[in-house]
């Protein structure tokens, strides 16, 4: 069961910033992710690409779980950038659930949002799926999150 989401605390104009910050990292281009910021307060990881190194999965067309695990790292630390202002959001803790296999066919989506947080961290969960609404979860995950304090 899915828990409520927060809306997102920084105006579009921000978050708009924040997303294209990300987008350019050379990490979230390695993987081939693309993100999204989707109201009220969801974050959307797509993948543009899926490279041989990337699929896994037991011998099956499926993508790896250590990607799949990153993907679930990438959505959760959108979700955060999108309640604080800060140029990193880290994850502290992260945990996966793989329910079903992630086939390299499908298009596929991490939704990531925040269900509690504080000035320092939040608290989130996502699922991965197939990009259309209403498809069954592949996997799910939850997530500690934090802005990471300046230097």
């Amino acid at each position: 069961m899915q828990s409520p989401t927060i809306p997102f605390r920084l105006g579009s104009p921000r978050r708009h910033a924040q997303l294209s910050q990300f987008n350019a990292r050379p990490e979230i281009h390695w993987f081939g992710f693309r993100g999204a910021f989707e109201d009220p307060g969801t974050a959307i990881i797509t993948l543009t690409k899926l490279d041989a190194g990337l699929q896994g999965g037991g011998g099956t067309a499926a993508i790896n779980g250590g990607v799949i695990a990153a993907g679930f790292d990438a959505a959760f630390v959108l979700a955060g950038l999108g309640h604080y202002d800060s140029e990193v959001v880290v994850t502290l803790e992260l945990s996966v659930k793989f329910l079903s296999l992630a086939l390299v066919s499908d298009l596929l989506a991490f939704r990531a949002h925040v269900v509690r947080s504080a000035r320092n961290f939040a608290f989130a969960e996502g699922f991965l799926s197939q990009a259309g609404a209403g498809a069954p979860h592949l996997a799910t995950a939850t997530a500690m999150v934090a802005p990471a304090s300046p230097r």
